[in-house]
């Protein structure tokens, strides 16, 4: 269930030219609202779209750790019963709700360095349930006890048709009594993501093309997700990242132009707690620890296009890349560490459909007062992993004085 909610909530692009800046002593101030469609799907960690909550299954495994490891397999239990031995799979059906309001700043230094700053805030709702996928083995497993004979079999297979069949219930208070995670439900969140700053820096300007260059870094001051609460949502991932970007695109005439974007992000290593997996297929757990962790580096590659109608209004279609390396974590337990690692990369293709309303063209013609722009957006990851698949629905107001 648990991910991160991102969403570009203040565009770099100032102008339609990807490699401007604002000239020196003007600044911008910008406000994004974003709503999200009901989210009920993610992109698992083989780029399969599923549902959105955790799914788990108590087998012969997991009944015996939570049972103390009493049960040595072969041995005091047949290993084809064992193995055949199942309490039930179960589902988190979850679904979420986001709102975010972003603000941004920016300020020119001089005509080619400029400075800028973001952040959002979030409205996030979250509704979870736990639903039963899958029945136990009880009987089947009993019965292949009374095949292989012997009187330890025969009352083993007894106990098993008269224990307790785990139902929805029976779940929750196990999650919350054995593993000590607060009980599933509605969860609402509100507060400020990470909050972005750094400058821009316009390389090079050859009137149809540009080079800009800006490095940056993000602050942590964004929620992060709790580790004893199954459906809350991190607003921020909890560390400093350096990045640095370049832009660049080409003014083929009035009509029609290209940009593109490149970032890197370096993802500085922080301490977090997290539940300690003692199963790769078993997500929930009685144990955490602080531990080290380095969160993958990311890359961010952005391609568009804009057409203008005319001065005033203009369509831009838009793809979006992001990849996120694997993390690594320190803990003082190397299977966990192994199983928290493997498939936390992260990948999303994204398509985005921008119209604009803007007087930037009109203004730097001087036959309108106010450089202003609005955008009206709609946002769709059409593939990735392990992200959510959340559409969005965005209104921008930017405006230069």
């Amino acid at each position: 269930m648990k991910f991160l909610i991102i969403a570009y909530l203040f565009c770099n692009t100032l102008y339609a030219q990807t490699w401007k800046t604002l000239p020196k002593g003007v600044r911008i101030v910008g406000y994004r609202n974003v709503t999200t469609s009901k989210i009920e799907s993610n992109f698992n960690p083989v780029g399969d779209e599923g549902k959105l909550g955790t799914q788990f299954r108590i087998d012969a495994n997991t009944f015996n750790e939570m049972s103390g490891n009493y049960i040595t397999p072969g041995q005091d239990l047949d290993s084809t019963a064992y193995n055949n031995l199942l309490v039930g799979e179960y589902q988190v059906d979850a679904s979420a709700q986001v709102k975010a309001h972003g603000t941004g700043f920016g300020l020119g230094i001089t005509n080619n360095i400029m400075f800028y700053a973001q952040i959002a805030y979030y409205e996030v709702n979250v509704k979870s349930r736990i639903k039963r996928t899958a029945g136990n083995t009880y009987e089947e497993t009993a019965a292949i006890l009374e095949q292989n004979g012997g009187s330890q079999n025969i009352v083993i297979a007894e106990n098993l048709r008269h224990m307790i069949d785990a139902d929805e219930g029976t779940i929750q208070s196990v999650i919350t009594n054995h593993y000590g995670y607060k009980p599933l439900g509605d969860w609402n969140g509100k507060g400020y993501g990470d909050m972005e700053t750094g400058l821009m820096i316009k390389v090079a300007d050859e009137g149809s093309t540009g080079l800009l260059f800006y490095p940056g870094v993000v602050l942590p001051t964004g929620y992060q997700d709790d580790p004893d609460i199954l459906q809350d949502i991190a607003f921020g991932d909890g560390q400093y990242d350096l990045f640095s970007e370049f832009a660049t695109g080409y003014v083929f005439n009035d009509k029609f132009q290209l940009g593109t974007s490149l970032r890197y992000t370096y993802q500085a290593p922080t301490t977090k707690t997290y539940r300690l997996p003692s199963d790769p297929n078993f997500s929930l757990s009685s144990e955490s620890e602080k531990m080290k962790v380095k969160l993958g580096d990311k890359i961010d590659w952005m391609l568009n296009t804009t057409f203008s109608f005319n001065d005033w209004i203009s369509f831009t279609p838009t793809y979006r890349f992001m990849y996120q390396a694997q993390s690594k974590y320190f803990g003082s337990n190397e299977l966990s560490n192994k199983y928290l690692s493997t498939n936390s990369d992260r990948l999303e293709h994204l398509g985005q459909i921008t119209a604009s309303v803007s007087s930037i063209s009109p203004f730097l013609k001087k036959t309108f007062p106010l450089p202003a722009q609005i955008n009206f957006s709609y946002v769709k990851p059409f593939a990735g992993k392990n992200i959510a698949n959340a559409t969005r629905f965005e209104f921008e107001i930017r405006m230069m004085f």
